[in-house]
């Protein structure tokens, strides 16, 4: 693969990195590499020709990867990409035949199952996209195997696992995708208040990044009966709502 511009990439990858202020270090951590290979790479000491490596570094510099090679590396990133997508929206398709189904294999445990979910998100917050495209499909389909076989135990790793899903599908502009895991987290968290706050959070995200948020009404929670109290200023009787 030839770089169409004369300036090496090594030396882009380390204005961006600058430009981010990251350490070597902190950039290193980021990828997943040592600060010896960082420096190798930007001293062009070390080349780059795997396109998933130059397409993470882009993640992670949160630039588009054709401003570190060029188009012929983002037309092959995007086909990347589409895969990715049609492979979490096949595991999201396969949710409803979980449920009934006997284990063919030994289920993850709950602790492993939270550790791969907080892996998740810090893949998303560090921008690893690519990454995180390849962790979801298989993500998805173990915390829908785990509630499956308990559903009150896995029912916060699908919660989480449906929120970083959507959260992700929005960077990706899939948002028919995104709208479709922001609601299936919203109705996994059912009548648990505190996941299901955590459930809007994502799909009020879907809601601007589609601008659909007009044509959307989610229902108020209840009133506890003191809010209401101190709310209404009748006396001995309440006429404010019928009996």
């Amino acid at each position: 693969m030839v770089d169409r511009d004369p300036v090496p990439i090594g030396r882009r990858v380390a204005y961006l990195r600058v430009r981010r202020r990251l350490s070597q270090q902190s950039f290193a951590d980021r990828l997943g590499k040592s600060k010896s290979w960082v420096d190798k790479v930007e001293r062009g000491v070390r080349s780059l020709e795997r396109v998933s490596t130059i397409r993470e570094i882009a993640a992670v510099l949160r630039v588009d990867p054709a401003a570190l090679l060029g188009r012929d590396v983002q037309s092959a990133g995007a086909a990347e990409r589409r895969e990715g997508v049609a492979r979490i929206r096949a595991a999201l398709s396969a949710y409803p035949m979980a449920y009934g189904r006997p284990a063919d294999r030994d289920v993850m445990s709950p602790d492993r199952l939270a550790r791969e979910v907080r892996h998740a998100w810090m893949t998303y917050q560090h921008a690893r996209y690519p990454r995180l495209v390849e962790l979801l499909p298989t993500l998805v389909t173990e915390v829908h195997r785990a509630h499956a076989l308990n559903p009150e135990a896995g029912r916060a790793a699908v919660v989480e696992a449906y929120r970083v899903t959507a959260a992700l599908l929005v960077k990706l502009g899939e948002g028919s995708l995104a709208w479709l895991a922001a609601d299936r987290a919203m109705s996994a968290a059912a009548d648990d208040r505190v996941m299901l706050a955590c459930a809007a959070v994502q799909l009020g995200q879907v809601l601007r990044a589609s601008a659909r948020a007009g044509a959307v009404m989610l229902p108020p929670l209840p009133r506890s009966p003191v809010a209401r109290r101190k709310r209404c200023r009748c006396v001995d009787r309440c006429l404010c709502r019928p009996p």
